[in-house]
């Protein structure tokens, strides 16, 4: 029987964190065996993630200017929560939406890799949030570019 060589301890023992020191430093960008390929936390993000997560954020800022503006012309606030800070201090509700939505996606991202309802990988949900994040925009701007459009109004 071959001597153990190691000098520490099996790293497979415990699974990896979802935030640790290696998470600036890691080299674990996918699962390394076959059973491991769901439910697990990676150090390193492909790029596409970093450009979709600044495009919703980019998105999210545009519908609260959108809503904003929208709601100047005549129109309401849907959302119960965002209507109390929009009539009380319009900065707020940007500040608070855009937190809540950056805090959202980056806990989605960190979850990127685990599975929902036994099939459905988690990374998906990046995807629909920004095309409907993208569909909410454009829906916006119609108005928006619509109403300003028409003379005399």
């Amino acid at each position: 029987m071959p001597t153990e060589r190691r000098s520490t301890a099996d790293h497979r023992s415990t699974p990896t964190r979802p935030l640790s020191r290696y998470s600036l430093r890691g080299r674990r960008k996918r699962a390394r065996r076959k059973a491991e390929d769901k439910n697990y936390y990676v150090d390193w993000y492909e790029p596409r993630y970093f450009i979709l997560i600044s495009l919703i954020l980019a998105l999210c800022a545009l519908d609260a200017y959108f809503t904003l503006k929208i709601i100047d012309f005549g129109g309401k606030e849907l959302n119960r929560l965002m209507l109390v800070f929009i009539y009380k201090k319009p900065i707020s509700a940007l500040v608070f939406k855009y937190l809540v939505t950056a805090a959202s996606i980056i806990f989605i991202l960190i979850h990127k890799n685990f599975l929902v309802f036994g099939k459905l990988r988690v990374f998906y949900l990046i995807y629909g949030i920004f095309f409907v994040y993208l569909t909410l925009v454009s829906y916006e701007a119609i108005i928006f570019f619509n109403h300003i459009s028409v003379p005399g109004s």
